[in-house]
């Protein structure tokens, strides 16, 4: 699912679903763990042989629209050109 993340001094803070809809926007309360992994996707890259690395995080974050709402896990999920996220899992 394609997002728009808002992130400070290489973490993420904040992150909106596209298209805009009503509670889809969240804040990060903690970050879980951070890994890099190799992009299954054969897309160009200007990265040598072996493809574009992805820099991963599993987060709890809290709808902005809904604070009472439980927080949830999430993993977000940045190719290594700018701009270009992922929501690569909800659980719970």
């Amino acid at each position: 699912m394609p997002i728009q993340v808002r992130w400070q001094d290489g973490e993420p803070v904040e992150f909106q679903r596209r298209p805009v809809r009503r509670g889809s926007r969240y804040l990060v309360t903690d970050v879980r763990e951070r890994w890099i992994e190799e992009s299954p996707w054969p897309f160009p890259s200007p990265m040598p042989v072996g493809g574009d690395q992805l820099r991963c995080w599993r987060v709890v974050a809290r709808s902005a629209e809904e604070p009472l709402e439980p927080a949830r896990e999430f993993v977000l999920r940045m190719r290594s050109g700018p701009g270009v996220w992922d929501l690569v899992r909800v659980t719970g």
